[in-house]
Order: C-alpha cells, then structure tokens, then sequence
C-alpha cells in the first residue's frame, strides 16, 4: 500500500510518554545548565521547521526559485565603476579634503597657463615611452624621425565630440597659446645641435624659451653622461601629451593608433588616461571562464564525495542540487543588488568563488546529518528532515551570520571597492543561507522519498537490491548499475570519501602526549606568523592592478625601470597676506628642505622671490605686487590668487622638490613628514600634492583592517555566545579564529602579499570563513551523548571531519583556478583563501580536538544535547507515515 505521495507507508510504534528527565540529563545533576536550555530550544524550532520544509517540499522548492529567478532578472540593470580613485583610495581622508580646499581656491587654468606644479588633480597624460635597441642612442638621427612621425600621427588623431571634429590641438593643455608635450624639445633641430655640441647639462639644464632650469630626468632614461655633467646621449625617451579634460573617444583613438604603430629604429610602450582602469576591468571579466571552470569542477568533486551507496541511496543528484543552489544565490544577488543601482566592481568577480564554497559546505553539513539519521528507520522523511535540521542547524546559522556580519561591517569601509563587495556578498551570502534551508531542504525531501520508494537516481523506476537482481540472472555490472535498496545503517550511504577523514582522525587524540605535542606544534606556527605579521607591507601598488599579460603593465614596468617620481609639494596658504609671513614661509620652507628626501637647493616661492624686489614695502604690498611683481613673473601666475579688486590675497603656495623616488612607500612617509612641518608652522598651511590621496591609503589600511576585523571578531563572538551558548566554546572558537587571522597576516608576509585595500576585503571576509570549521567542532562536542572527553571528541571528529574536509577541499579546488588567472584581485584573493581554508581546516580537525581533550567539559559538568533519533519525536506518539 502506497501514501499519496507514492512512497510506501512506515509505522512505528507509539511513544506516549514524555521525555523523562533521567533520559536528558547525566546522573545527579538536578536541572540542566541554562546554555543547554537555549541549544535545546534553538534545535527544537530548527526541528520543527525542517518537518515544515518536509511536509511542503514543492512549496519550498519552487516558490524560493520563481522569486529569485524574477529578482535575478535586475542583473540586466547591472552597471560598473571603473573609476580607480572612488574604488581603491579611502574617502574621506585628510587629502581629499585638502584637495577640494586647492579646488575651490585656485581656478583651473591648464587651457591657456598650463603648470605641472599648480594642480590640484592628476595630470591627463598620454605617454609614448621610446627605447633605443640594442643599448643605442635614442637620439640617432634616425631614431629622431622616426619619433617626429609618430608624434605628428597623434597630432592628426581626429574625433567627434559636442558634433564636432576634434584633434589634440581642442583637447590638449596649453602654456602660451601652443600644447603641451613634454620632452617634444629633444627633438627640435636647435636642440638636437646643442646635444651634439655638449652644451645640454644633466639632469638640470637651460632650455631657451623656459624661464627655469629643466629637470632632464623627467624626459630622458640611462643617459650617458661625460664629465663635468655633459649630456651625450640617451637609450630611453619619455614624450607626454598633457590634456585639459577627458576624452574617453580621444583615449580609444590614441590607443587603437598607438597598438597598430611598429618602430623599425626603436620599441614604444604607451598608456592613456583610461588605460588602468579599463585594463583592471577587462582582467576582471576576462576570467569569467574560470568561474564557469569552477563551478564544472564543483560539481564533479560534489558528484564524486556524494557517490556512497548504491543506485538508490547515492545523492550524487541531490549535490549538484547543493551546487546549482549556490549558483542561484549568486545571480539572484547581483539582480537584487542591481536593483537598488549598487554598481559592481571588479573585486565583486571573487564573489563567486566565495559562495561556492561557503555553500557547499553547508551542503556538506546537511547531508552529513540526514546520514546520520538512517538508522532511525522508522522515521518519515519530514522527521528526518527535521533531525538532520535539528543536527546541522545551528552550526549553519552561527556560520552564515558570522559571515554575513563581516561583510556587513565591510560596508562600513572608507573604500568604495569594499563597499560595493561587501554588499553584493553580504546579500549573496544571506540568499545562500535561506535557499539552503528551504529549497535544498526541499530537495533533500525529494531525495528521501525516492529513497524510501526505492527509485533508481538517474530512471526514478522502482528497482531491487543488488543481490536479488543477481539472483534473477542479471550481470554483476549490469546489477550494480541497475540495482540498489533502501539503506538502514548508520551513515550508509556515505562514500569513501566521506568516510576517511574521520576514521584516519581520531587516533591522533587517544593519548594525551599526543595533543600536548599538537598544542606546542600550533604555538611555535604563531611564533612564526606573529613575526610575519610585523613585518607585513601595507598599500596598493597601483601597477600590481593591471594584468601582465596587458600593454599598459608592460608601460608601467618601463615606467618603473627607467624613471622616479619627484613631488613638487606645495605649502597652501588660504587667507590674505599678514605681516611677518614672509620670515614664517622661509622657516618652512628651510625646515621642509631639511628633510632627506627634499631637495636642499630647489624652492619655487613667489614670497621668497617678491621681498627681493627692490620696490617692495610693506605699506604698498598689494599694489606692487599686483601691478608690478605679477606680470614680470608670470611663471607665478597660477600661484597667487588675488580677490576681483587685487586689495587682498585669497590664496596662495610655495613649492618644495623632492628627490627622485620610486618607492610609493617613501613617498607616503615625506606626505606625513611635511604634514608635521606645516602643523608646527603658526602660518594657516596645509602641504598637497595631487598625488596625496593615493598615498593615503598606506596610512588608513591597517588601522582601517584592524577596526573592521576587530569588530568582526566580537559580533563572532557574540553570534557564539548566542547560538553556541557554552562559556568555554565561546572562548575557543574566538581564540581559533584569533590565531587563524594572525596566521593568514603572517604568512601574507611570506607570499609576498601585501596589506592593501583589496586582500582588506579579503582579511574582513576571513573572519566569518574562518570561523565555520572551529563551529562545526564545538557544535558537534556539545552535542555528543558520550561521557568522556576523549569519546566526545571523537564524536565531534566523526560528526564534523567530513563537512569540513569535503567543504574545505571543495572550496580550494574551486579557487586553484585563480591561480592561473591574470588578475591580481583573483591571484591574491587565491592566496588568501588558500591560507584561510588551509589554517581553518587544521585549526579544527587538529587544534580544537587536541585543546578538548585535555580541557573540554565532561558530562560530570555539562548537560548534554541528546542526539535527533527516533527517541526524540516519542513525546507526540505515533509518528505515521512518510
């Protein structure tokens, strides 16, 4: 006789009798402890909700699906931020808002007096970078042609724009009515003939029709130089095109020109405005095959860990459910998000990769459970349902929270790419959790009513137990892919897979030395990862962000090799002239020159230079200056700023030149040297330069990573005390994820992965990742009906081994693949995640069990949770039918 739902009826006897006190608690102890009271409560209404689920499978598969499928839909809504400064650099920060001051006090005159000193924003440029081949002179009379043609093919770049054609001479910068082209000097014919003569000094020189000494390092790389300090030759030549504005259609043309240029006497390198931000993006999306990789990988290895049993009891199908699950959860974020017009970055690409593992191993949990119930063979598929809930539903909820708080809290960033993926995986991580307990519940359901019927996995056609099959004169192949049975077993429809882990682990733990040796073992790891964590760099560099494979890396590189960077830092003064500034700028600027990293001999002071003049005088300051001073020196036009009558100064700056420096680290700490110079001047003056607010990441993102993670950390442990309500579990899966997140710092170090506000984001996201192993364990413990530690540790083993090597091993198959990427966000995002899972998993099949079985409680002191089987429905009476 056959149900409704076509799957044979199971009775069982009747239980009227209500769980008896003696059943749940440990001899002589009169009433258990109150964390005990609310884990029972908690798996009780996890019980109850998994009978629910099972009762109305089709309701919970399919509703769950049409919303997320309709919400899915809002990924056609789906926009990107590409901007590199809204994404990477933290806002607010003491830069920016310096840099809004410089804007509203100095009025951007680059299209008639363009200064590369008097901006408040980075340069425009276009560069063409020339290297001579084989170690020649860039300057040979054939290289110089060669360069002339190119330049005059960029001039002649013609596009539409406000519906009109447009060329280089619309857009570019201009200092006296003519563009801007760095370096485009070296090769006009006078110029050529006074390198010829030895009369062009390095690296400072005269250059007729420039006002002040040329700084020739700027333009020229690996020049040779013949004593005094005669320029002779060079092997690399730098050109830069200054623009007044972007121009997204000028920067395709240069680009599109540029790539289809072949030098015969010389090898060009060049980069445009948008070139970093597009080619970070283009790296990003260009690895979207590996995502598709992932998921086929996914699915194979949850095909292979699910493939115990027989024909009828595997859940290869139900695991590939598990996985599709997670791919649902993913697309129906990004179409949820999208909606709410978040736009998607480029570090959001890992958000993928992150939730297959996180839901897998939820998988894992589950259906490591439902196992666990099969013995209870009088059971209906909703009470399983509801045991296995029971079972896995706390250690689930604690994982998803932790995890969903950290990105939350990463919402909370001052970087935008942090932000946006935060979002996006915080919701991402949410939907994972309520479509794991509804839709895989619901499938889960599926599974066990085919089960009980039954059905063959693949046909759905009733079958028969192998052996009979056999008897009936069926092949033994033909018997092991046709035929199978109900299991009744404990755990018997695990795979090999599934069951190593815990029969391998427990061994360790039956002698105490062993443990101890363990204990010493994980402290000499920290010893080691607290050195590397002191040592560990911290900043983005910025050409780490581009693809290798890209044009514009190999620009950056040569960039890099053969140029420095010098600051021109400006001193801003806001507010008019007052008497005695004069000798307080000197005394900043003297003390700034101090400094090892400024140029002692270089100052560009329009005070210094004004108090000089023989008609200066305190009583006709503002006249003279303003009508004498300004126009003779008109290389100070852009830097004082008078009010519309001249009576008064409304702004004004003097400029100090730092040595050639490569390393953005050095150039950070002079950004907050100077900061400290201009705060002990009594003058009201900030330093700035437009480059500052990438520099100020190198001082937000420790103290920003640490405040994020440390928050973190005590929403985990109060996610614990809540659904993990044991004082002493509490305080170890705290402490486990303290050492795991100082293990990942550490050995960051010793990858050479730095601190920066990408693998931030990553370090935030650890803490909740790091700590569903550690939960697992301590769940599983409490858990355990034995009596001694060494028992119940081996329970927690048995119990949670599986998930967390099988969830574990899932996830780092999955982002093995980044390794081969050519994005720098998916390759750290790789090494992190491999040192998360790495350190979480040996953390908790090793650490935790070996710390329990010499300190855990025993059941002289804790009251434990009684284990979901048939025993724990009798208080309700007969439980029917499936």
């Amino acid at each position: 006789m056959e149900s409704s739902v076509g799957v044979p009826r199971v009775t069982i006897a009747s239980h009227t009798d209500s769980i008896t006190s003696a059943e749940l608690m440990p001899t002589g102890i009169a009433s258990p402890p109150w964390y005990i009271i609310i884990q029972e409560k908690m798996s009780e209404k996890f019980r109850r909700w998994g009978i629910f689920v099972g009762h109305n499978p089709a309701l919970f598969i399919l509703l769950p699906s049409m919303i997320c499928g309709g919400l899915s839909c809002g990924i056609f809504l789906l926009e990107s931020e590409t901007n590199i400064e809204n994404l990477y650099f933290p806002n607010p920060s003491t830069a920016l808002t310096h840099r809004q001051r410089v804007r509203d006090l100095f009025p951007n005159v680059n299209h008639m007096a363009f200064d590369t000193f008097a901006q408040s924003d980075m340069l425009i440029v276009a560069t063409l970078l020339f290297k001579a081949h084989d170690n020649k002179d860039v300057f040979q009379e054939e290289s110089v042609s060669e360069i002339r043609s190119i330049i005059q093919k960029i001039k002649d770049i013609t596009i539409q724009k406000d519906s009109q054609n447009q060329s280089l001479e619309n857009l570019c910068a201009r200092r006296n009515s003519t563009c801007v082209i760095n370096g485009e000097f070296f090769l006009s014919p006078s110029i050529q003939k006074r390198l010829k003569d030895g009369l062009i000094t390095y690296p400072f020189s005269t250059i007729p029709g420039r006002a002040e000494r040329v700084d020739l390092s700027s333009f020229i790389g690996q020049p040779t130089i013949k004593p005094p300090n005669i320029l002779t030759a060079a092997k690399v030549l730098r050109l830069t095109f200054f623009l007044k504005e972007e121009s997204s259609e000028w920067d395709d043309s240069f680009l599109s020109t540029a790539a289809a240029i072949q030098p015969q006497n010389t090898t060009m390198s060049y980069g445009a405005p948008s070139s970093l931000s597009e080619e970070l993006y283009k790296g990003t999306i260009g690895d979207v095959k590996l995502f598709v990789m992932t998921f086929v990988v996914s699915i194979i290895f949850v095909s292979l860990v699910s493939s115990g049993g027989d024909m009828v009891s595997t859940r290869t199908v139900l695991a590939n459910c598990g996985v599709m699950i997670a791919g649902l959860s993913i697309v129906t974020s990004l179409g949820f998000v999208a909606l709410f017009g978040v736009k998607f970055v480029s570090l959001a690409g890992v958000m993928p990769f992150l939730l297959i593992g996180i839901g897998v191993d939820d998988m894992f949990l589950l259906m490591v459970s439902w196992s666990e119930t099969l013995e209870d063979m009088g059971l209906s598929v909703p009470e399983r349902l509801g045991a296995t809930f029971a079972h896995a539903g706390i250690s689930m909820t604690i994982t998803s929270i932790t995890d969903f708080a950290s990105f939350v809290i990463g919402t909370k960033s001052k970087f935008g790419c942090i932000v946006n993926f935060a979002i996006f995986t915080a919701v991402a991580v949410m939907v994972c959790y309520l479509l794991q307990i509804t839709v895989f519940g619901g499938c889960l359901t599926l599974h066990g009513m085919r089960v009980y019927s039954q059905r063959h996995f693949l046909t759905y056609r009733r079958t028969k137990p192998r052996k009979e099959l056999e008897e009936e004169g069926m092949s033994r192949c033909g018997a092991l892919l046709c035929g199978g049975e109900t299991p009744s077993t404990y755990r018997g429809d695990e795979s090999m897979c599934e069951k190593l882990p815990r029969l391998l682990l427990h061994k360790l733990f039956a002698h105490y030395f062993v443990s101890i040796a363990i204990v010493i073992c994980f402290m000499a790891y920290l010893a080691v990862s607290i050195y590397g964590a002191i040592h560990l760099p911290q900043g983005l560099i910025i050409s780490d962000l581009v693809p290798p494979s890209s044009y514009y890396h190999a620009f950056l590189a040569d960039q890099h090799k053969y140029f420095s960077s010098s600051l021109a830092i400006s001193f801003v003064v806001s507010g008019d002239y007052k008497d005695g500034y004069e000798t307080l700028m000197e005394n900043l600027l003297k003390k700034a020159q101090e400094d090892k990293m400024i140029q002692f001999d270089y100052k560009r002071c329009w005070l210094s230079d004004y108090v000089l003049q023989p008609y200066f005088s305190k009583e006709s300051f503002m006249s003279n200056l303003a009508t004498r001073f300004l126009p003779a020196n008109s290389r100070y036009y852009t830097d004082v700023v008078l009010d519309f009558t001249n009576s008064s100064i409304t702004a004004s700056r003097c400029y100090v030149l730092s040595k050639p420096m490569k390393n953005q680290y050095e150039m950070a700490d002079l950004m907050v040297r100077m900061r400290k110079i201009a705060d002990s001047s009594k003058l009201p003056v900030f330093p700035f330069h437009p480059s500052f607010p990438v520099f100020e990441q190198f001082l937000e993102i420790l103290p920003a990573t640490l405040e994020l993670m440390g928050i973190a950390l005590a929403v985990i442990t109060v996610a614990c005390a809540i659904f993990l309500p044991h004082p002493l579990m509490v305080v170890l899966v705290t402490i486990t994820v303290a050492m795991i997140l100082v293990g990942i710092f550490g050995f960051m170090y010793y990858w050479d992965t730095a601190l920066s506000s990408i693998t931030m984001i990553h370090l935030v996201m650890s803490v909740g990742f790091s700590v569903d192993f550690s939960t697992h364990v301590c769940s599983a413990y409490l858990q355990s009906p034995s009596n001694t530690r060494g028992e119940r540790v081996r329970y927690a083993i048995s119990h949670a081994a599986s998930p967390i090597f099988n969830g574990g091993s899932s996830s780092l198959l999955g982002v093995c693949l980044l390794s081969f990427s050519d994005s720098y966000i998916f390759v750290s995002f790789f090494r992190i995640m491999v040192l998360v899972i790495g350190f979480g998993m040996l953390h908790a099949v090793l650490f935790l069990p070996a710390v329990l079985s010499l300190i855990g409680p025993e059941d002289k002191s804790v009251f434990t949770v009684r284990r979901m089987s048939r025993k724990s429905f009798g208080a309700r009476g007969s439980v029917g039918t499936v």
